[in-house]
């Protein structure tokens, strides 16, 4: 499935299945090291990340994205209860939004909801949600793959 995405006047919220547990899905979320592969719109090259994934706790995320060089911003995390949540503001240089992670149980597949508020033009929030789907489709193949993984070393283990 690809992404259902909602685009408002300042709002942008994406709706996702993945096929994945949910524990898996949000793993990829709170390791940096998971995170750098998939963060970032298809023309990422690199992704820097520094994070304490704590309420409370701060990050900093630079990309260098192709033919438009280094962007960054960075935020600190609201609200965190694992594995069903993940609240944070980012601020983008000025622009501060508010951004709610959700990922709901499907058993063998995770749906997850991401909902941004803040934008000050509809333009910004479409740009925005170009590049954040781009980036689930990323991750919607790295967590297939590892999940495939666990089956098979399961399977073979019983």
């Amino acid at each position: 499935m690809k992404s259902e995405v909602n685009v408002g006047e300042n709002r942008l919220q994406i709706t996702r299945i993945f096929d994945a547990p949910r524990q898996l899905v949000f793993a990829f979320w709170k390791d940096a090291d998971r995170l750098r592969q998939w963060w970032g719109c298809k023309d990422t090259t690199k992704v820097e990340c520094s994070m304490d994934f704590r309420v409370g706790g701060s990050f900093t995320y630079v990309m260098q994205i192709r033919g438009a060089g280094e962007f960054s911003y960075q935020g600190q995390y609201d609200e965190i209860i694992e594995p069903e949540k993940i609240a944070y503001h980012a601020d983008f240089g000025g622009i501060i939004t508010r951004v709610v992670a959700e990922f709901v149980d499907q058993g063998a597949q995770t749906k997850m909801v991401l909902t941004q508020i803040g934008f000050p033009a509809q333009r910004i929030c479409e740009m925005v949600s170009q590049g954040t789907n781009e980036s689930f489709d990323k991750l919607f193949s790295l967590v297939s793959a590892e999940a495939s993984e666990s089956v098979v070393i399961v399977e073979r283990t019983a």
